[in-house]
């Protein structure tokens, strides 16, 4: 991004002369009017209509004031008109006339109000202005003056979302949307980058649709901004469960001319990530592309004790397992795109994305037990490779009134994934002497999916408070998955899986938005209609699941005592419908004490959710947010193990795999404060606390879990001076239940064999996270003249403390986990931006550039 120098100081040396003059220099010619000049009666457009824009200028040789024209066009055939390159300073008087019409004429301006706090960059964007539908008819039709007001804030909150506006954080730099996440409040992330919201994992959004890419793949130095929809309404997918929507927004700009970022850095553990991207535009067309490329590197340690209480099958024994980890890789991706602006109101974009990854994770696992067995040492060398790329078509059509608005997209993605696993196990008797042969293990699998959407949406103000909006909605996943094991490179046909299923889902939503005098409310009605077709090929097994009908209502209340003093109650119901590996049935041998199987007759969750939250701003610079919740979920999707004797092995085995619960319910209390105690010093604080129980009584006779968990974030940003920042955070999370409907099942091309993972899953009902905390700070300083250059050193998890550490237990094992991972280092990066706002960016034309006014300004 681009900023200018000194605007605001600028602006105040400079003010705007009678006739549109500054003292000392020129004005800045990028403003733009434009709309369409309409009969009043028919609403058609009035074609070859005058229209003339006038500012106040002083006769050098009167010395008095009079109108002198600045542009004017002649409206096309709908009666569209455009009036570019207009000093964006001082006040116009717009005139239009046609033959049989009454001559029209009204004040308007731009009214760019400067705030030292915010960048420039949020007022160019919005230097286009539409002055709407002018009618021509007998009587004067005045139209109200239109003002861009700028102003981004770190935190902003709406009646369905939190918006948390991430871009300018010093410690994301160089890092994944995993970094960015860490950061967010209410947001939790583990020492494996799994997200999760109020102890379940929400949908992950970008741009305001689902993706198949995981956070890990998302460039923090491409987010803008993150949504945080813990309750969404009928307008949403009603996927996500009662943890709701993360929605990230990617950086983008249209502003007139041309504008890019490049960055790269480097960290202690000799990890290299770089980055750009430019955006320009002229006229009707604007180009944005941007790269990364990411090393990855990770190290990590786990230590695992299971005891076995002993059956029929397999006797009481105790095993300890310690596992050294490293992984090696890279991640790079490329997104891009046109926006064809064809007329004032209709936008045409095409987007699209390339990623490609690949890693080389290596683990090294000693396990020993209390019989005669001895111990074994296993090593696992596993390549994981992965190719996505997807398009994007969209169209928006704005209407003359304010918020009116349809828009639609069609969206295709697709990623094939490529699994190579050897695992090597020597046994050793009690004194360290190796017996029998190695036993040779190999995994090979491909898997891969395709995502087609096409959503589209309309909303329309009725009146100043009512609004109504409605949109449809197309899904259709197609995954396959072939996987095969090999014992001395011969192929096991009982441990082999060619699996392949499509779901889809068809759905509509309509929304009625409306306030009497201080009381707003918000109603609205999703329809979903899904249907699941699931086949496994090497055991000619077919699954089928589909609702015909499913109904997602969602209520939205809000009462506004102030403008700074608001209260909300929402309810809205949701759905969680088990993903690809949670039904997966195909069993993972890749570690023999660690297996893994998905269940296809699992069933979707239904959640019904509950919000209450007071946002108040107790002043200027302090603000506050709380909230009261309750989730209610039936046919909760839980992780469980069970045992059953399997003739591969010759012994009785532990499945760990997922199950439908009776019920669960949670509810708790969360409190976000801001507080800006100066221009350079800000704290952000961020609590939740909330119970949780899960009923299992139909899988297990009194199986239940209950926990109370609690945790805390806290942001604080310094400025300092000679262009110096600081910003650092830090998180507390108390006891917790292992998180429910979490993800994959660890198995295969999912996790690798899961044996770097410390033997793997527990079950959610039988088993609990222990306390963990961790801090980062960054320094950041901004120099060069305008500060388009800057340099950041971060330190992640300062006191080395961040760990997962669990227990779980059922009735054939108790199990403790240890795991760290990447604990403490160090990342530096470099942050250059460059920019030219030219509105000739692509004609050789004797103008000067926008800069060059400035320059002489400041003269």
């Amino acid at each position: 991004m681009f900023l200018f120098f000194a605007w605001s100081n600028s602006y105040a040396q400079f003010p705007s002369m009678p006739g549109g003059e500054n003292r000392g220099g020129k004005q800045m010619n990028v403003g733009h009017f434009y709309g369409k000049v309409v009969d009043d009666a028919t609403g058609k457009g009035i074609e070859y209509s005058t229209v003339q824009l006038f500012q106040q200028k002083k006769d050098s040789v009167r010395k008095e004031s009079k109108d002198a024209l600045v542009t004017g066009d002649l409206t096309k055939s709908n009666g569209d008109f455009s009036l570019e390159k207009l000093m964006i300073f001082g006040e116009y008087t717009i005139k239009i006339s046609a033959f049989g019409y009454v001559a029209y004429e009204n004040k308007i301006s731009f009214n760019i109000k400067f705030d030292a706090k915010a960048g420039m960059e949020q007022y160019l964007n919005n230097i286009d202005k539409d002055l709407g539908n002018i009618a021509l008819k007998k009587d004067t039709v005045l139209l109200k003056e239109v003002i861009i007001d700028g102003g981004s804030q770190a935190f902003e909150f709406s009646i369905d979302k939190k918006v948390y506006n991430v871009e300018k954080n010093p410690v994301n730099e160089g890092g994944t949307a995993v970094d960015v996440m860490k950061n967010v409040p209410t947001v939790n992330v583990d020492i494996d980058g799994n997200v999760t919201v109020r102890n379940a994992s929400p949908q992950i959004f970008v741009d305001g649709r689902p993706t198949t890419m995981t956070l890990d793949q998302i460039p923090a130095d491409a987010i803008q901004s993150v949504e945080l929809i813990t309750n969404p309404s009928a307008k949403y997918d009603a996927s996500g469960g009662g943890a709701g929507i993360l929605n990230i927004v990617l950086k983008k700009s249209r502003r007139i001319g041309y504008s890019g970022n490049l960055r790269a850095g480097v960290d202690s553990r000799g990890r290299f990530n770089g980055s750009g991207d430019v955006n320009a535009r002229e006229q009707k067309i604007n180009v944005f592309l941007g790269a990364n490329y990411n090393q990855r590197k990770s190290k990590s340690t786990a230590e695992t004790e299971r005891n076995y209480f002993g059956d029929t099958y397999l006797p009481a024994i105790v095993y300890s397992q310690k596992t050294e980890s490293e992984m090696s890789g890279f991640f790079r991706m490329f997104r891009g795109g046109v926006d064809y602006f064809v007329d004032n109101r209709n936008t045409i974009t095409l987007s699209g994305n390339i990623n490609k990854g690949k890693f080389n994770p290596v683990d090294d696992i000693v396990t020993e037990n209390d019989t005669i067995n001895g111990h074994s040492k296993k090593k696992s060398s596993t390549t994981r490779e992965f190719n996505n790329g997807g398009g994007r078509i969209s169209y928006k059509h704005l209407f003359p009134k304010a918020g009116h608005e349809l828009t639609a997209d069609f969206n295709y993605n697709r990623n094939k994934s490529k699994y190579e696993g050897d695992y090597d196990t020597k046994y050793f008797d009690l004194y360290n002497n190796q017996s029998g042969t190695d036993i040779l293990q190999q995994l090979r699998g491909t898997s891969g999916n395709e995502f087609i959407t096409f959503q589209s949406d309309y909303v329309k103000p009725v009146t100043e408070k009512k609004k109504i909006e409605g949109g449809v909605r197309l899904s259709i996943k197609t995954f396959t998955s072939e996987i095969n094991n090999y014992l001395f490179n011969v192929l096991i046909p009982a441990q082999t899986s060619d699996y392949e299923y499509t779901d889809k889902i068809y759905a509509g939503y309509f929304m009625y938005t409306n306030s009497v005098h201080k009381f707003g409310y918000q109603a609205g009605l999703r329809v979903e209609s899904y249907d699941y077709v699931g086949e496994l090929f090497s055991r000619s097994l077919t699954f089928n699941n589909n609702y015909l009908v499913s109904l997602f209502p969602s209520v939205f209340l809000s009462y506004k005592f102030s403008e700074d003093n608001t209260l909300q109650l929402n309810y809205s119901r949701r759905i969680n419908r088990p993903n690809f590996f949670q039904i997966l049935p195909y069993t993972d041998y890749a570690d023999s004490l660690n297996l893994s199987r998905g269940n296809p007759g699992l069933k979707p969750e239904f959640t019904n959710s509950f919000e209450l939250s007071h946002q108040k701003n107790l002043s200027s610079k302090l603000s506050i947010l709380a909230s009261l919740y309750l989730k209610y979920t039936t046919d909760l999707i839980t992780r469980y193990q069970v045992t059953e004797p399997d003739t591969s092995l010759n012994r009785n085995i532990i499945i760990n795999t997922y199950l439908n619960a009776n019920e669960s319910y949670a509810y708790g209390a969360e409190l976000t404060l801001k507080n800006t105690f100066s221009k350079k010093f800000d704290v952000m604080l961020n609590v939740n606390a909330y119970n949780s129980v899960i009923n299992g009584e139909n899988i297990e006779a009194n199986l239940s879990n209950e926990q109370f968990t609690w945790f805390a974030k806290m942001n604080v940003n310094l400025k300092l001076p000679k262009n110096f920042s600081v910003q650092l955070s830090g998180d507390y999370q108390s006891e917790t239940a292992l998180p429910v409907s979490s993800g994959d099942a660890r198995g295969g091309i999912a996790g690798g064999g899961g044996g770097g993972y410390g033997m793997g899953p527990q079950s959610t009902l039988q088993g609990y996270i222990k306390p963990n905390y961790s801090a980062e700070i960054a320094l950041k300083k901004e120099f060069l003249k305008e500060k388009n250059a800057s340099v950041t050193i971060s330190v992640s998890d300062i006191f080395k403390t961040k760990k997962y550490e669990s227990y779980s237990e059922s009735g054939y094992f108790t199990q403790s986990v240890l795991r760290k991972r990447d604990q403490q280092f160090v990342r530096l990066n470099f942050s250059y931006r460059f920019g030219k706002f030219d509105v000739s960016l692509f004609k050789r034309k004797n103008t000067r550039n926008i800069m060059d006014q400035m320059q002489d300004i400041q003269q």
